[in-house]
C-alpha cells in the first residue's frame, strides 16, 4: 500500500513539473530578430507606415552585393479610394529607421527616411504625398561649412514637443581618431513651403 501511494505521488510529481514545464515555455521570452520574418533578396529593410485607416506606406531597401549602397523604394496604398503609387531612389547606407510628420501642418503627410553610411554619417530622404496620390521629395539641408569642420556623425534624429532635432557630437577639426571633444551640436529643422529651414538650438 504504501509502495502504491509512493509511486501515486512520484507520478503525480513528474506531471506537474512537465506542466510547469510548459507553462515557462509558453513565457519565454523570444527574441525579436526571430519574431521577423527575413526579408527574400535582394530585400534588406521592411517598414509599414499607416498614416490613416486604409492609407499605408511600406518602405523597402533592396540591393543585390555591398550592402552600404542599394536602393529605397516606398509603395503608397490607399486601399479606400484604390489608389496605388510607388516612388524610389538611390540609398547611401543602410535604413535606421522611418516616421512620418507633418511639420507644415498643411495635412499632406512627410515620410522621413532616415539612413546611415558606413562612417556613421546621417542621411535623410524626405517625400511629402498629397491626397491624388503625387509625391514630391524635399531637400535635407546639408550641414554647414563651419559644423562640418567638427562632424564625424554618430547623429540622434528625434522628435520633442512636436520639433524635428538632430544631435550630433563635436570633434576637433584636425581629429584623425575620432575622439569626442564631450561637446554636441543639436540643431532644430522646420518646414514652410516645401522648404527646410534649420537652427541650432542654444544649450
Amino acid at each position: 500500500m504504501k509502495l502504491i501511494k509512493l509511486l501515486f505521488a512520484l507520478m503525480l510529481s513528474v506531471v506537474l513539473w512537465s506542466a510547469c514545464q510548459e507553462k515557462k515555455n509558453e513565457n519565454a521570452v523570444v527574441p525579436q530578430e526571430s519574431l521577423q520574418a527575413k526579408l527574400p533578396a535582394p530585400f534588406r529593410f521592411h517598414k509599414a507606415i499607416e498614416v490613416k485607416p486604409g492609407l499605408t506606406f511600406d518602405v523597402f531597401s533592396w540591393g543585390r552585393g555591398v550592402d552600404s549602397l542599394g536602393a529605397y523604394l516606398i509603395l503608397r496604398s490607399d486601399s479606400t479610394h484604390l489608389k496605388y503609387r510607388s516612388v524610389g531612389g538611390d540609398l547611401d547606407g543602410k535604413i535606421v529607421d522611418v516616421w512620418n510628420m507633418d511639420m507644415d501642418s498643411d495635412g499632406n503627410p512627410e515620410l522621413f527616411i532616415q539612413a546611415k553610411t558606413p562612417n556613421s554619417h546621417l542621411k535623410m530622404y524626405v517625400y511629402e504625398f498629397s491626397d491624388n496620390g503625387s509625391s514630391q521629395e524635399l531637400r535635407f539641408p546639408d550641414l554647414s561649412a563651419s559644423s562640418r569642420k567638427t562632424y564625424r556623425g554618430q547623429d540622434s534624429v528625434y522628435i520633442k514637443d512636436g520639433r524635428l532635432l538632430r544631435e550630433f557630437p563635436l570633434f576637433e577639426e584636425a581629429d584623425s581618431v575620432k575622439k569626442p571633444t564631450g561637446q554636441k551640436k543639436i540643431l532644430e529643422y522646420k518646414l514652410r513651403n516645401n522648404t527646410f529651414g534649420v537652427e541650432e538650438v542654444k544649450q
